[in-house]
């Protein structure tokens, strides 16, 4: 959920909001380990749209109870389903990323550096020894 690497971490994922880099720029992990990759991002990311839009729309309701006003609510809910994905994009994109590597661990050939590790801990011990 923070826009991160799920295998090491690094940040600046993506080139623009909705423009996703090829690879990690840290570890090198290949975002788009299979062909369609991302239909369960998009998914996560219309379901939570849908969501979002039944509770204006049921919230609105009841609180204009007993004459609800159509337009308001509609407006609202057109809203954040035009809005809400946009702005869910890139935290749907790293969320699906980590759920696919919980249900698909990475593989031996797939080409991730594990020399991200080591420099970490070479950091480390060279912070000890000052």
């Amino acid at each position: 959920m923070h826009r991160r690497c799920p295998v090491c971490g690094a940040k600046k994922l993506f080139r623009r909001w909705v423009q996703m880099a090829d690879d990690c720029p840290q570890c090198g992990l290949h975002f788009q380990r299979v062909p369609g990759q991302w239909l369960g991002s998009w998914f996560i990311n219309i379901c939570l749209a849908q969501v979002l839009v039944i509770g204006i729309v049921l919230g609105g309701s009841l609180a204009s109870y007993p004459h609800p006003q159509i337009v308001p609510i509609a407006i609202c809910g057109g809203l954040a389903m035009v809005v809400f994905p946009f702005g869910f994009f890139p935290y749907s994109r790293t969320l699906w990323l980590a759920i696919d590597l919980a249900m698909r661990p990475l593989e031996f050939d797939e080409g991730v550096d594990p020399g991200w590790e080591l420099d970490a801990d070479r950091a480390a011990l060279d912070g000890r020894r000052d």
